[in-house]
């Protein structure tokens, strides 16, 4: 007969750690769906560096298709 309030408490305990989380999660997602920051990211981002592109000047025929076709 000992064992029965074991298993209720348990399972309690389960349901009551379940509820707190689920209102937890959707407390911080209405948080951060109503805070006003946003990213100004659109689209790719540039870098800041001053140096060139320097493509490969390969004289095999393999190089010469390839670059005929990749522009």
């Amino acid at each position: 007969m000992e064992e029965k309030p074991k298993k209720n408490s348990r399972r309690q305990f389960l349901k009551t750690t379940t509820k707190v989380g689920a209102v937890a999660a959707i407390g911080g997602l209405a948080i951060s769906a109503c805070s006003n920051t946003e990213k100004e990211q659109i689209g790719v981002v540039s870098g800041k560096s001053n140096k060139e592109e320097i493509l490969y000047q390969g004289n095999t025929k393999y190089w010469k298709e390839y670059y005929s076709v990749a522009k």
